[in-house]
């Protein structure tokens, strides 16, 4: 997979029309690095996000789209550059075949290839010693993986020619960029409805503080909530309001007047306050959410979310810088190449064996662990889950048997450093399995 995707983002770099300019490279760059966890990580949860993240952050340096609606009709004209690319494609081959050595070239590579085919084969099947070298070489195949593969390439042409062809022909994805509207007449048409979002903003941070000068008992007594609860709730609508305030202030930004100097300076306090709250609402809400790991332990979902909400508060501190000069047109690019770098650093601690880690210092620490949800890790968390107690461990892996366990050695098409990680484990020191029935009580942390 890792192959096959370095190959289709090296052609579709290739092809494009702006290849040595700054922002292309570094966005080619950037894909280059989003594809790696495919095969140095065992966890598909990440190695998918990073994939994905990785083809948009290409497409959108080969087009060169600035802003946010730039970048969904980068996203929009990739299928449809497939209708264009056929006849390119046709015309390509026409022009190339047309004279030369290019048909001689094909055909010595047919007749090359059916005669290693046929030859291969006879003596594959004729003689065990050179069957093993062969069946150790290629991947094995049978009727059903031969058409499978025959779909998957044809869906890997399909889309790899298009995104070519976006790359040789970029269309102009900005174009469509409305004017700004007409500012408001009236400066408290928009400053009335900021300060009033201000003044909410406020209202939580005092309740906050009252919470933190209170105490437990003052938050019990009040609202019958345990301290426990009242952590682990409300931390999806605070991401949700701060998404929510970067639209806030786009909205303000594009209807508030700019003409005297006391426009500019009421839009830099009012849209300045709010950004500053909202930074604050941010590191309550990681320190919400730090809580509830020190007390329930790290997942995947508790991993992901609040490094979402510190980008979010990283796009925030974009906006504040921006509103010192009233020029925010960076502001998209920045947005997409902090999100993608802020997705490989995720990828590069490992995720799975960061929150395998993280759990069993937790349980060294409190006797604590949710050992079912450990048994639900890729292979990548086994290293960090041998320091387990033995009891503890044969949980973890009696539950769920890691993939690595299950299957004997990669073909060096499959080759995953995770996989080898674990297996080189399980090798060294294997652990007793029990049967989830004998496993300790009152491990899991709920």
């Amino acid at each position: 997979t890792l192959i096959v995707l370095l190959a289709c983002g090296c052609t579709v770099r290739s092809a494009s029309a702006h290849l040595r300019e700054p922002f292309t490279l570094t966005c080619a760059g950037l894909a280059t690095l989003l594809v790696l966890p495919v095969a140095f990580l065992d966890a598909a949860w990440i190695a998918v996000l990073c994939v994905l993240a990785g083809v948009a952050v290409l497409l959108i340096g080969v087009t060169r789209a600035r802003t946010v609606p730039g970048f969904l009709l980068t996203g929009l004209a990739w299928p449809l550059a497939s209708l264009r690319g056929l006849p390119w494609f046709a015309r390509t081959l026409r022009a190339v075949g047309g004279g030369g050595h290019f048909p001689a070239l094909v055909r010595t590579a047919a007749l090359s290839g059916l005669a290693v085919l046929v030859f291969g084969l006879l003596f594959a099947t004729g003689d065990a010693l050179v069957g093993s070298w062969v069946a150790a070489v290629l991947p094995e195949w049978n009727v059903d993986s031969f058409v499978l593969a025959g779909f998957t390439g044809g869906a890997v042409f399909a889309v790899v020619l298009a995104a070519a062809y976006l790359a040789l022909t970029p269309p102009r994805v900005d174009l469509w960029n409305p004017d700004p509207p007409a500012p408001v007449r009236q400066r408290y048409e928009w400053l009335v409805p900021v300060l009033l979002v201000d003044a909410v903003f406020v209202v939580f941070l005092v309740a906050q503080a009252t919470v933190v000068f209170g105490g437990h008992d003052y938050l019990h007594r009040t609202t019958g909530v345990t301290y426990a609860d009242y952590v682990h709730q409300g931390f999806g609508q605070l991401i949700v309001a701060t998404a929510l305030t970067l639209l806030v202030v786009w909205a303000a930004g594009r209807k508030a007047p700019k003409d005297t100097p006391g426009d500019r300076l009421a839009l830099r306090l009012a849209l300045g306050l709010l950004c500053g709250l909202t930074l604050v609402v941010v590191a309550s809400a990681l320190y919400r959410m730090h809580l509830y790991q020190e007390v329930y332990g790290f997942t995947r979902l508790r991993l992901l979310v609040p490094v979402f909400e510190g980008w979010l508060g990283l796009l925030v501190l974009a906006v504040l810088g921006a509103g010192v000069r009233m020029r925010a047109g960076w502001i998209p690019r920045m947005a997409v190449l902090t999100g993608a770098s802020v997705l490989l650093g995720l990828a590069a601690i490992n995720p799975d064996a960061w929150i395998a880690q993280h759990n069993v210092d937790r349980y060294d620490a409190t006797g604590r662990v949710d050992w079912q949800y450990l048994a639900t890790l890729s292979d990548d968390a086994r290293p960090a889950l041998q320091a387990l107690p033995e009891d503890v461990r044969s949980c973890v892996f009696s539950a769920y048997t890691f993939d690595s366990m299950n299957r004997d050695d990669d073909q060096w098409l499959e080759w995953n450093l995770g996989r080898v990680r674990a297996r080189a484990v399980s090798e060294d020191a294997g652990p007793d399995l029990v049967t989830p029935a004998s496993c300790p009580t009152g491990l899991d942390a709920r």
